[in-house]
């Protein structure tokens, strides 16, 4: 298997299959904390997950590669590893209760991500020295099924009821379900009904949430203070006036970036003290004589690819003094002109390229909040995450580097900030198409709103498919795995994904913006995943959708 990156990770998941993860030897081993020679052994017995292919098609069906999630469903370095025979794993480095994410192919759904917890119990390690074997497709149903039990009576708690077809889909998982149940014994025959079940456990799921969230929001009415946004880069990438046409028909917000080092743009520092404002001056200044409300991004980013070598090379006590200082200089050179700053971008996986210690982050985090604060109180500060789900911490790496400290999930980040006194007033999460179903999405987004800072979705795309240029440029080929999710990829689908992701987010009062990125290819991050075809401005279906969606929104009223 071939190594792959946290940002391939994201790219390839968006579109492609992942080929090539890797749980190997490294991730094996116990994470050494410490310069004992030895550690404690934290292995028990072993738990397998014996899958059983019921699938029609050729596969892959399951993918040779999983992690382990606690009960907060916060990823976490284990043992765990994954093959055509199953999930195995018998290290879970002292956490009691666990369940497994794996993916896994449901023939009608998609080939995707989905967490195994024992209907809501989770598992536990046999004693040491047994092994325990369980039916992973049983598994998967079960949990699905009676997660949707549990979310269904939760949705119905005000006055929503959900349709007679979402009703009906769930009945039917049900159905299949209790018959699986019966023949447990069968093993072949109870993973046959149980992979039923999850097909319409899945389905249920998704058109549960999204009923739920139209009701809410026929009841709410029109937020006019909700933002829809997207990277405004764009602007160098096409006629400057035909992108504020387009811009602006369905955007009302949008941010500029500010990399110190960057592939695509002017790089914003070169050298220290050697700022480039110009060509971000005058985009910010065409954005803000349209009304579109402008945030700056971000004043910290330590990822391997924008960081250069001029700060890597820094001591801590050097870097707390330029965090002062930049952070100073860059708030105070907009004034009021920024609704927010972003302070900090993925600080919680591995852009870590000064291999800073976990308190060390959240010590400049804070001084950079504090600092912001004083230089302008009106701007926001605004925290930035990647990775929703956390996959990063089984990889256990800083990009190319080992980590040398335990990874938090970006949940963990944000509660060791708040537990830190951290003065920011933006949560935010980067939401690219996660490899999870809908109801999964906004499960994961709504464990943000404890934190009691308005929410923002950073980041979020995905991909429209394969295009004959993609194809003949090599960018974006066929695929040649199960689709996704629903289907293959194309402009309709990304449309479905744009409005059932909106929706949702839309219906939370708490979430005030989602920000799609990037929007023209053959420019965008993810591979065909703009809002438009090309320079030239052709909409994609999603373009039409979004505002399609916006005039409905506004027309309650």
């Amino acid at each position: 298997m071939v190594k792959i990156t946290r940002r391939k990770f994201i790219k390839s998941a968006t579109y492609a299959g992942m080929t090539g993860l890797v749980a190997g030897k490294a991730l094996a081993s116990p994470l050494v904390l410490t310069k004992s020679k030895t550690s404690k052994s934290t292995e028990e017995g072993e738990l397998i997950f014996k899958p059983y292919y019921v699938q029609k098609g050729e596969g892959p069906h399951l993918l040779d590669w999983a992690y382990a999630s606690d009960e907060n469903w916060d990823a976490f370095l284990s043992n765990i590893t994954a093959s055509k025979q199953g999930a195995k794993i018998s290290d879970t480095r002292g956490v009691d209760k666990f369940g497994i994410d794996v993916r896994w192919n449901v023939e009608g759904f998609g080939y995707i991500y989905i967490t195994a917890d024992n209907g809501g119990k989770y598992y536990q390690l046999p004693p040491k020295g047994k092994v325990e074997e369980l039916n992973l497709n049983f598994e998967l149903a079960k949990s699905r099924v009676l997660r949707n039990r549990r979310r269904l009576n939760h949705l119905s708690s005000g006055n929503w009821q959900p349709s007679k077809e979402v009703e009906a889909i769930k009945e039917l998982s049900e159905s299949y379900y209790a018959d699986a149940v019966k023949v447990e014994h069968n093993k072949q025959k109870c993973a046959k009904l149980a992979q039923k079940a999850l097909l319409y456990a899945m389905r249920a799921g998704e058109m549960m949430e999204l009923d739920k969230a139209r009701n809410t929001i026929r009841l709410n009415g029109y937020r006019p203070d909700f933002h829809i946004g997207c990277d405004s880069r764009s602007f160098f990438q096409m006629d400057p006036e035909l992108f504020m046409e387009r811009f602006t028909d369905i955007f009302d917000y949008a941010t500029i970036t500010h990399y110190l080092k960057s592939s695509y743009y002017q790089d914003f520092e070169p050298s220290r003290g050697n700022t480039n404002y110009q060509l971000r001056d005058a985009v910010f200044k065409e954005l803000r004589q349209n009304d579109i409300t402008v945030e700056g991004r971000p004043l910290f980013y330590f990822y391997r690819t924008v960081t250069p070598d001029w700060l890597r090379n820094m001591s801590y006590d050097q870097l707390l003094k330029y965090v002062e200082e930049h952070t100073r200089e860059v708030v105070g050179h907009y004034g009021d002109g920024m609704y927010a700053w972003e302070v900090v971008n993925e600080a919680h996986d591995w852009a870590n390229e000064l291999q800073l210690k976990p308190e060390q982050f959240v010590e400049i985090t804070k001084l950079a909040c504090d600092v912001a604060k004083a230089t302008n109180p009106k701007v926001h500060r605004l925290i930035n995450n990647c990775c929703p789900f956390a996959e990063y911490v089984q990889l256990n790496k800083w990009g190319k580097l080992d980590a040398k400290y335990p990874q938090r999930t970006p949940h963990q980040f944000m509660q060791a900030l708040v537990d830190a006194g951290v003065d920011f007033t933006i949560t935010g999460q980067q939401m690219y198409f996660p490899y999870r179903d809908l109801q999964d999405t906004i499960l994961l987004i709504e464990r943000y709103e404890e934190f009691g800072r308005p929410v923002q979705l950073t980041e979020v795309g995905a991909s429209s498919g394969p295009t004959k240029k993609s194809i003949n440029s090599g960018r974006l080929e066929m695929p040649t795995e199960p689709y996704i999710w629903h289907r293959p990829w194309d402009e309709e689908l990304q449309a479905d994904w744009v409005e059932g992701l909106y929706t949702l987010a839309y219906s939370k009062q708490w979430i005030e913006a989602i920000n799609w990125y990037d929007f023209v290819d053959p420019y965008s991050w993810i591979k065909t995943g703009g809002l438009l075809r090309s320079p030239e401005g052709e909409k994609k279906a999603a373009y039409q959708r979004l505002m399609n969606l916006q005039e409905s929104w506004k027309n309650l009223k």
